[in-house]
């Protein structure tokens, strides 16, 4: 079928096979009420490398904890994934968790993109690498999720003093017995 507008051609009936994958938590990861993390994950089974999947949450996954519907690489068996913890608590994911199903998606998905677009990669578009080439796009993610020092256990900081300081009624021209205002001060 070739598409009017765009003289896109659309193979019909073209057989799909879909190579899905179920992806573990490779850490623990403590979410805090609202909050939402990106956790590095194993994908189980052998993904290719280099492979784009989309990520879907689990059904069988606990209500409160939404996974963000997104397309990653896998690299050397790990894909990152967006955690969100919708709950008024805090959420504490073991490692080994099963969180996401990854489904890949096939490189013909993209070819419509390649063929506008000539492929020019620049040393901007490298992935980071360290030592002896390899790439370590897990360390840089790890490193920017690091660098938050030592983070406050009280999931609203700062709460109990503002609002010690709206609540502060000033009684200084108040017509009230000396009594009363001792009562109402403390």
């Amino acid at each position: 079928m070739t598409l009017k507008d765009s003289g896109e051609v659309i193979a019909l009936g073209f057989p799909r096979v879909e190579e899905m994958y179920v992806t573990r938590i490779a850490s623990a990861v403590r979410l805090r009420p609202g909050g939402q993390a990106l956790v590095v994950t194993d994908v189980m089974g052998q993904a290719p490398d280099e492979t784009t999947v989309l990520f879907e949450g689990l059904p069988e996954l606990d209500a409160n904890v939404k996974i963000a519907r997104t397309l990653c690489t896998v690299h050397e068996g790990k894909a990152v994934v967006e955690v969100c913890n919708a709950s008024t608590g805090d959420l504490v994911l073991s490692k080994g968790t099963a969180l996401a199903t990854a489904t890949v998606v096939p490189k013909s998905a993209f070819d419509s993109l390649n063929a506008d677009q000539e492929s020019l990669t620049t040393e901007s578009d490298q992935m980071p690498s360290g030592s002896g080439g390899r790439t370590t796009w897990v360390d840089s993610v790890i490193s920017a999720a690091a660098a938050a020092t030592n983070p406050s256990q009280d999931p609203m900081p700062g709460l109990d003093t503002a609002k010690e300081a709206e609540l502060d009624v000033d009684f200084t021209d108040s017509k009230l017995v000396p009594t009363f205002l001792r009562i109402w001060s403390d």
